[in-house]
């Protein structure tokens, strides 16, 4: 039974090496013909190609998003609605509105006391109110101004 057990150990263990090797042929190719697909090619295109997209330097990021310059931190002249409509998009979605100098808060949430704002942990106060900005759930929003 010892015995058996064995044989059918090394037959596996054969046979795995067996099935390694060949599907390491397979999967290689044929080294030494012209074929475009293996990497023997005399052009070396495949070869350069592939060389040239992993010297490629990776895609510029997209600087994040500005406050509208119409936004923010001095509009004391505006309206209650006019500082809203600056601090929105053309189709009515929020613009983040950061923090104001010294950590003074944006018109928009001075007059609202919330707003969304673009830095997680940033603090800004004004008038009497303190605010500070936390995360929002729900898909797709930005975190927002949380007053007292």
């Amino acid at each position: 039974m010892r015995q058996f057990a064995l044989r059918g150990l090394a037959r596996g263990l054969v046979g795995g090496i067996a099935g390694v090797l060949g599907l390491a042929s397979v999967g290689c190719g044929d080294m030494e013909r012209n074929d475009p697909g293996t990497l023997g090619a005399d052009d070396g295109t495949q070869v350069s190609e592939l060389w040239r997209a992993r010297r490629r330097p990776p895609a510029p990021q997209p600087p994040p998003p500005a406050p509208n310059p119409g936004s923010g931190c001095s509009q004391s002249g505006l309206t209650t609605a006019q500082v809203i409509k600056a601090a929105q998009t053309p189709d009515g979605a929020a613009i983040p509105q950061p923090s104001c100098p010294n950590h003074t808060c944006p018109e928009v949430v001075v007059r609202l006391g919330f707003w969304s704002c673009p830095t997680i942990g940033d603090t800004c106060s004004s008038g009497g109110r303190s605010c500070l900005c936390q995360r929002t759930d729900g898909e797709g929003q930005f975190p927002s101004w949380v007053c007292n």
